[in-house]
């Protein structure tokens, strides 16, 4: 029996195309799950009856691209812009390319090589004109998130924050819930509930809040955030909007919610976030759905399993952290003492995985592998020796010595005066 190593998305692709062999699905559905065009579908289900899963497997992998530029080419090309052509566009300098030496290489491409070099500098866009925008199709396929911070308990409690996830197709609440502010946990942690609910969606909309993106010192846009980070562990793409207007699907959602829910939470005697929650999950969401949601131009549902994700692993956050010598290490001031018996070998100066939990709960790990540890006071630092101690001299002034000719000039300051001001 033939053995077939397959990635996660691969095998993932294998029930959707079964599907579609069984004609439990539609074509059009199944390019939308898979993120292919129908013809690549029709490829794909036409060799999977041939030869089974094994046609699922990308035919070039582990061999080169046959599209990459030659590194040389690309060295050659930015050392003569750099020399020739610092100041010219990199349209420009494509057609300078090509025109005087001879290299032909695509303007745009030239362009991304540029700016890594720090040779060129993305403009800012003037203000563009906005066009709305149409539903998505199906349920799941995109969903806008947002939190709105607000006194939703009028004056009978302190301010929090409300979660919300809108389906796009529908305009259905997904999921509400109420936390204490819009941070990584408690985002993480309503976003658990929700895929504990529906399942992962193909793609989530989000602003660019501290939470969802990096924003200061990330020019490239190479790091990611914690939240980030779990989606993409998820196979959930996240798109970032550009303004309040982009995702005005949840936006509006929360002008709704505050003139509505506001005054249910009022007529409910309800004025803490535990029973808030509660009120939403069992009375208010069935209610608002029925009034505000609308039917999806197809009744696909794309929400994917959970089945294979671990959900309490992924949605942590991750932090490395270097083993000092006495292999014990800092976080957050508390302090940690890696214990003798280690399931694999450990030495001062390993970076070390420091995984928090929802629940606070700390772990450490290495290589994938988790380490036994113990919590310790601060440790106590050795104390100096008075005895030990050199104590610096103290310099004496420098007087001239006699001779020297400094002392050569007699001058009577007190019968000239005027000598001191010259």
């Amino acid at each position: 029996m033939e053995t077939l190593s397959m990635a996660r998305h691969e095998v993932e692709q294998i029930p959707i195309i079964e599907n579609l062999k069984n004609k439990t699905i539609r074509q059009k559905h199944a390019s939308k799950m898979l993120g292919l065009s129908i013809r690549q579908v029709q490829r794909k289900l036409h060799n999977y009856r041939k030869i089974g899963a094994k046609a699922l497997i990308h035919g070039n992998r582990g061999k080169p691209s046959n599209r990459q530029l030659d590194p040389g080419l690309v060295k050659q090309s930015l050392d003569l812009i750099e020399n020739h052509y610092p100041d010219f566009s990199p349209t420009f300098a494509a057609e300078k390319l090509f025109e005087n030496h001879g290299i032909a290489i695509n303007h745009e491409t030239l362009r991304q090589k540029m700016i890594i070099q720090g040779l060129w500098f993305s403009k800012q866009k003037k203000m563009i004109h906005r066009q709305w925008r149409e539903r998505r199709s199906c349920l799941g396929e995109l969903v806008q998130l947002d939190g709105s911070p607000h006194k939703w308990f009028e004056d009978r409690a302190p301010s929090c924050t409300l979660i919300a996830f809108i389906d796009d197709a529908s305009s259905k609440i997904l999921h509400l819930e109420f936390m204490e502010e819009e941070a990584t946990i408690p985002v993480m942690q309503a976003t658990k509930n929700y895929l504990n609910g529906y399942g992962r969606p193909l793609e989530i909309y989000v602003d660019r809040g501290k939470v969802f993106k990096v924003n200061l010192h990330n020019p490239d846009n190479d790091k990611i955030t914690q939240y980030r980070r779990a989606l993409e562990e998820l196979d959930i793409k996240t798109i970032y909007a550009r303004s309040p207007q982009a995702k005005g699907r949840v936006e509006r959602l929360f002008g709704t919610l505050q003139n509505r829910l506001v005054k249910e939470l009022r007529l409910a005697g309800i004025s803490n976030i535990k029973a808030a929650n509660q009120f939403v999950k069992d009375i208010y969401l069935s209610k608002h759905n029925e009034k505000f949601a609308v039917e999806a131009k197809e009744k696909q549902n794309f929400h994917r399993s959970i089945e294979n994700y671990d959900l309490n692993e992924i949605f942590t956050l991750r932090e490395e952290r270097i083993l000092n010598n006495d292999f014990t290490l800092r976080y957050y001031n508390r302090w940690f003492q890696l214990i003798d018996k280690q399931p694999t070998l450990i030495f001062p100066k390993n970076i070390i995985i420091v995984k928090r939990y929802l629940n606070q709960t700390i772990k450490f790990q290495i290589r994938n592998t988790k380490l036994n540890f113990q919590e310790i006071s601060k440790p106590t630092t050795s104390k100096i020796n008075p005895i030990n101690v050199k104590v610096k001299s103290i310099k004496k002034p420098w007087i001239p010595p006699v001779d020297h000719p400094w002392r050569q000039y007699k001058v009577n300051y007190q019968q000239n005066p005027t000598f001191l001001n010259c």
